[in-house]
C-alpha cells in the first residue's frame, strides 16, 4: 500500500524527488539536529493519485496543450480552468486519512488546534532542479482540519499559476514534469525573519555572511516589498560584524487580527521603524547556523529563517542562485 505523507525527520535531502526541494532540505536540517518547526510533506504521487482517482489528466492536457505564452490573459483563464480542476477534485478517502493523521501530528499534547503553514515544495522529476522560488504559493496562519485541506489543495493548484507555466516554458521543462508537494509545517509566529546568505550573493565572496531582516513573517522580505535591514559578517569564531544597515521599515507581515487566521500587511510600529531587527548576539548565532547549514550542503546556502521569542527556527535552505562552484 503506497504512503503518500511524510513525517519531516523521515526525509532526507536526497528525497527531492517525491518531496520537493524545500521539503528535502528541512527533512536534512531536522536530521542533523536543527531547529526546524515539526512537518509533514504531502508528497508528490499525492497530486498524482488525486488527478488519476477523478480522471482529470485528459482534461488537464486538453487545457494546457492550448497554451498561447505569447497571450497572458488567455494564459490566466486557460491555467485558471485547470486550478479550479485540481482545487475542487475528490480526495481519495486513503489520502485523506493520511493527511489527517499528519495533522493529528502537529496538534501534540495541548489543547485546541496550533496555527500551520502550508508551503509549497516543488522539483521537477528526473533532473536535479529542486527549487522555483516565487513561482508556487505558500500560506499562512491556517487553522483545523478543513482549512488545511483547502489549503493543500489550493497549493496543489498553484502548480498551474500561469507565471509557474510561463516559467517551465521559457525554461523548457514539460509541464508532465513540473511536481509539487506541500508541506504542512507548524507556524512560527515570527517577531522578526528574514534571508541568510552564506556567500556574499553581489561579490561572490565566500567569507562573508549577509543577513537581510525585517519585522514579522519573512514574507515581505521574500516578496520584494519591504525596505530591510541589512548586514555582513566576516565568517569564523566568532563571526565577526563587518557592516550594519539599519533601515526605517515601512511594512510587515503578520497574522490577520481581524480575522483571527490567515496573514495581512501592516504598517511598522513607529517605535520599531528604525530600531535594529537583530542584535549582535542574534547576527552571531546566525552566522554560526549558517556556516554549519553550509557544512551539510557542501555549498553556500540561501537560508530563510525566524526569530519568535528569541529562539532561531529555520525555514528553508538551498542553494545560492548564480554563485560559481
Amino acid at each position: 500500500m503506497p504512503s503518500y505523507v511524510k513525517n519531516l525527520r523521515d526525509m532526507t535531502k536526497e528525497d527531492f524527488q517525491e518531496t520537493g526541494g524545500k521539503a528535502a532540505n528541512l527533512g536534512e536540517l531536522a536530521r542533523n539536529g536543527f531547529n526546524v518547526p515539526p512537518a509533514f510533506c504531502v508528497t508528490a504521487r499525492s497530486l498524482d493519485h488525486v488527478i488519476d482517482s477523478n480522471n482529470a489528466m485528459p482534461k488537464i492536457l486538453e487545457i494546457s496543450s492550448t497554451l498561447d505564452y505569447d497571450d497572458y490573459d488567455g494564459m490566466e483563464e486557460k491555467t485558471a480552468r485547470i486550478r479550479e480542476l485540481i482545487s475542487s477534485a475528490r480526495i481519495p478517502r486513503d489520502l485523506e486519512a493520511e493527511i489527517r493523521q499528519g495533522i493529528d501530528g502537529l496538534r501534540g499534547p495541548s489543547a485546541g488546534e496550533p496555527f500551520v503553514a502550508v508551503r509549497s515544495s516543488v522539483a521537477v522529476r528526473d533532473s536535479s532542479v529542486s527549487s522555483f522560488p516565487g513561482m508556487m504559493d505558500t500560506f499562512h496562519f491556517l487553522k483545523g482540519e478543513a482549512q488545511i485541506v483547502e489549503y493543500i489543495r489550493k497549493c496543489w493548484a498553484s502548480l498551474w499559476t500561469a507565471r509557474a507555466a510561463m516559467r517551465r516554458h521559457q525554461m523548457g521543462i514539460d509541464h508532465g514534469k513540473g511536481i509539487i508537494a506541500p508541506l504542512v509545517q507548524k507556524m512560527v509566529n515570527a517577531d522578526v525573519a528574514g534571508v541568510m546568505f552564506t556567500a556574499n550573493p553581489i561579490t561572490g565572496s565566500r567569507e562573508e555572511i549577509v543577513i537581510e531582516a525585517n519585522w514579522g513573517l519573512g514574507e515581505s522580505l521574500v516578496s520584494g516589498e519591504s525596505i530591510n535591514d541589512y548586514f555582513v559578517l566576516g565568517k569564523g569564531s566568532p563571526p565577526a560584524i563587518k557592516e550594519k544597515r539599519i533601515q526605517k521599515k515601512t511594512i510587515m507581515v503578520t497574522l490577520d487580527k481581524e480575522k483571527g487566521v490567515g496573514r495581512k500587511k501592516y504598517d511598522v510600529p513607529s517605535e520599531l521603524s528604525e530600531a535594529a531587527t537583530l542584535s549582535d548576539s542574534q547576527l552571531r548565532e546566525l552566522a554560526a547556523r549558517g556556516g554549519e547549514i553550509e557544512n551539510v550542503f557542501q555549498f553556500p546556502q540561501d537560508i530563510e529563517w525566524a526569530y519568535e521569542k528569541a529562539t532561531l527556527y529555520l525555514l528553508q535552505s538551498r542553494k545560492i542562485k548564480g554563485l560559481k562552484a
